[in-house]
């Protein structure tokens, strides 16, 4: 329902992270087939990745690797990263990232389009980002951008990068 231009998928992806009050230290799964701005973006933060096995038809995110994950770790978000047009088990991934009240941010940079189960990649989980670099879908040579269905993640957003000007 809403949203913010930004210059990259990376910075949509870095200010996601900083929204949900990941600072250093925290822990952030994602996914282990991504590009290197996924794990940048934690980094940035000075937090830690935990990379989730992929799923061998899929090669998005395994929920039961997702599910051992969080035996060992509490993170403070999951990165899920859609790969080539095609979206995570979002069914599985939601429930497990649900009982353990940790958001999801979905990385739909290179889904953009994809639907799972008839909703639209970049509207799963607590934030959804997408990129517009030269070598994506829709492209304008550069930019990003950040989602949300809530309103309260969009606005603080947007008085973070406010108060940087």
């Amino acid at each position: 329902d809403y949203a913010t231009a930004l210059s990259s998928g990376t910075a949509a992806l870095h200010l996601g992270l900083k929204i949900i009050g990941v600072k250093s230290g925290d822990y952030v799964f994602c996914s282990d087939l991504t590009f290197v701005a996924t794990v940048n973006a934690i980094k940035y933060l000075d937090a830690k990745p935990i990379f989730i096995d992929s799923e061998e038809s899929s090669w998005n995110m395994c929920p039961k690797s997702l599910e051992m994950a969080f035996e060992s770790h509490k993170p403070k978000a999951v990165i899920v990263t859609d790969i080539y047009g095609q979206s995570a088990n979002y069914d599985m991934i939601t429930q497990i990232c649900t009982s353990n009240k940790v958001p999801i941010i979905e990385d739909a940079a290179e889904s953009l389009g994809a639907e799972y189960n008839g909703k639209k990649c970049g509207s799963f989980g607590e934030m959804g980002i997408l990129s517009f670099n030269g070598n994506k879908i829709i492209t304008t040579s550069g930019g990003g951008m950040l989602l949300s269905n809530n309103k309260k993640y969009i606005n603080k957003l947007e008085e973070f990068l406010t108060s940087l000007f």
